[in-house]
């Protein structure tokens, strides 16, 4: 049985964002800065708040829903884990401050990476809720919030929500080694200096 490249592209998604961490700490020099803590916050709370309406569904990984999550950052846009994930690669970019080229290339994969899965669970939504999806996808637009129906954190599951420890780790961790690059690694090549 052939496997769809989007099934492919969510099962290595973390995988995959890893590697190109290393690459851009390699090629990089980091600026620790205000700046990158003022987007990533807001990522971090976006990704915390879908979170806690979503639930384990998003650490899994093959595309699936337990539910249809329509309440909270969902009633805003259907995609808020993405929108988190936005800031926390544009912080991400700010903190390593890679050659251009590595920062066009982040970019264009991350949207690329993204517009495939976002599909990708959208039939799956589709296939497995039907009518109830498909009103649901009429009402709520993919990445850019139209208007906001229903309270922010009513049926909020605080006990999903801290699942998200992970993406925290992975900031930290970040943060921690974009210090050591900056303080004992020299510049690897001309694709370190913007």
């Amino acid at each position: 049985m052939k496997v769809p490249l989007d099934q492919i592209l969510f099962r290595t998604r973390s995988v995959l964002a890893a590697l190109w961490v290393l690459l851009l700490l390699a090629f990089s020099h980091p600026w620790i800065s205000v700046w990158s803590a003022v987007l990533f916050i807001p990522g971090l709370l976006i990704r915390f708040w879908a979170a806690g309406f979503i639930g384990p569904t998003s650490r899994k990984p093959s595309i699936s829903a337990d539910h249809l999550a329509t309440r909270g950052p969902y009633a805003l846009a259907r995609h808020p884990l993405y929108i988190g994930n936005a800031f926390l690669v544009l912080a991400g970019l700010l903190l390593l401050r890679p050659h251009w080229i590595l920062t066009s290339l982040t970019a264009i994969g991350f949207l690329i990476l993204y517009i495939l899965i976002a599909r990708a669970e959208e039939k799956h939504l589709s296939l497995k809720h039907g009518k109830e999806y498909d009103e649901y996808r009429q009402r709520v637009s993919p990445f850019f919030p139209r208007r906001f129906e229903g309270p922010l954190f009513r049926r909020f599951k605080l006990s999903w929500a801290l699942r998200e420890y992970q993406t925290w780790i992975v900031v930290g961790l970040l943060y921690l080694f974009a210090f050591l690059r900056l303080c004992f690694i020299p510049v690897c090549s001309f694709l370190a200096s913007g």
